[in-house]
């Protein structure tokens, strides 16, 4: 029944609908809260002839409902204190741990509310870091997609792209203005995800102008791995993928390094400490990871900002996330750790343009005694970069300065 009503929507449209095949797929992911928020979407869109000129200069600025700390919040944060003339709303949950420093800011509202999705129908741009940065994010996707929703989507980015993305390809996302912030990032995206001309912009992440600090003095090494689909996305379930979180291979190779006794001698002998901060969809399974070595924290998502903790890296350790770059970005080192790199690139992320084994920014290993080494190697030299590393980022990162936020700004203020 929900097919044949979305199909008949066609009529209505001035653009083909998505591959049957594609929705069937993304419905495997959609839950009861989806289905739900259909009624206050039907209700905002009765109540959008009386708001529209309230809000027709509104900026929608937002991440995930219950987060306020990537380049949503910079740029909000920007907003605010630069142009506070400006009319900027930031959407986020109140139980959320960001809520009290976002409203110090300026004006937020509950995401996914009536009033989000009145906002959202109304505004002039929808600003989000996140594809998915919208009331809710599976029912707004599909009447974009089909010229049902008409949105200005300005998509900040979630980080550098780094991996073949297909869910960012034009004809799966419907946005106005996709920002980049290197050069290689810039030119691959223009070359293989299918926008017009003029839609990749770039002007960097508004997260980057934070990061021009100095080194902290404490040495530490923050271990930052990415999730996998396979765990919590039942359209990217296989048969031979563990979804058993708790035995998979992901937690018993970390279990295994953060309960090194030889990390732990090398914490004591080079006067280190260590962080692990996993990627927000893992941090459920933290108590998985059991007992680790006493120089080692494990650091929970309420408790610790991500920019903070990286910030205070020395070196940074990862599998596949593409947060290595904000750590290349403050000119540290980085360690790539991929034990399962076959069958991520097989059901997760597709090779882009950047090469882990090959590159002037960090070095590769699938082992971890070689792991250890790697880390050992580099604290002799105090975790200094190379030349090459220096000569690179010089290349890929033309806009290192703090105006990146500023320079979004004066785009949006112009079109």
């Amino acid at each position: 029944m929900v097919l044949l009503f979305l199909v008949s929507l066609q009529s209505h449209c001035d653009k083909p609908m998505m591959k049957i095949s594609y929705l069937v797929e993304r419905l495997q992911d959609v839950k009861l809260k989806d289905w739900l928020s259909i009624f206050p979407m039907f209700l905002a869109l009765c109540l959008r002839p009386f708001y529209r000129s309230r809000y027709a200069d509104t900026w929608l600025v937002c991440e995930e409902p219950a987060e306020a700390r990537d380049n949503g919040y910079h740029f909000f944060r920007y907003m605010r204190q630069t142009h506070p003339d400006r009319h900027v709303l930031y959407a986020i949950k109140r139980r959320s741990v960001d809520y009290a420093k976002v409203r110090q800011l300026g004006s937020v509202i509950e995401y996914g509310s009536l009033r989000h999705w009145i906002v959202y129908f109304c505004c002039q741009f929808n600003i989000s870091s996140n594809k998915g940065g919208k009331p809710n994010a599976a029912v707004c996707q599909f009447f974009e997609l089909n010229g049902i929703f008409k949105v200005r989507n300005i998509f900040l980015q979630h980080g550098v792209i780094i991996n073949d993305l297909r869910w960012l390809y034009a004809d799966r996302s419907f946005i106005e203005c996709f920002i980049t912030s290197s050069v290689s990032e810039t030119r691959y995206v223009e070359e293989r995800f299918g926008y017009p001309a003029g839609t990749i912009r770039m002007f960097g992440l508004s997260r980057f102008d934070a990061l021009h600090e100095p080194r902290p003095e404490r040495r530490r090494i923050v271990i930052m791995p990415t999730w996998r689909y396979w765990f919590n996305i039942n359209s990217k379930k296989h048969s031979d993928t563990a979804s058993d979180v708790a035995h998979s291979e992901y937690i018993c190779r970390w279990r295994s390094l953060l309960s090194s006794p030889r990390l732990q001698a090398l914490a004591e002998q080079y006067d280190l400490d260590v962080v692990f901060y996993p990627h927000h969809n893992i941090q459920p399974y933290l108590h998985l990871i059991g007992d680790v070595q006493p120089a080692v924290t494990v650091a929970s998502w309420c408790d610790h900002d991500i920019q903070d903790v990286l910030k205070s890296a020395h070196m940074l350790i990862t599998d596949y996330s593409s947060v290595f770059f904000d750590v290349v970005y403050m000119r540290r080192p980085v360690l790539f750790y991929q034990f399962d790199e076959e069958k991520y690139r097989k059901y997760q992320y597709g090779k882009g343009y950047f090469d882990y084994h090959d590159n002037p920014f960090g070095q590769w290993c699938d082992d971890e005694n070689a792991l250890l080494s790697l880390i050992e190697q580099s604290a002799q030299h105090d975790f200094a970069v190379s030349e090459a590393f220096l000569d690179a980022h010089k290349k890929e990162f033309p806009l290192y300065d703090t105006h990146n936020s500023e320079r979004l700004y004066n785009h949006l203020a112009t079109i």
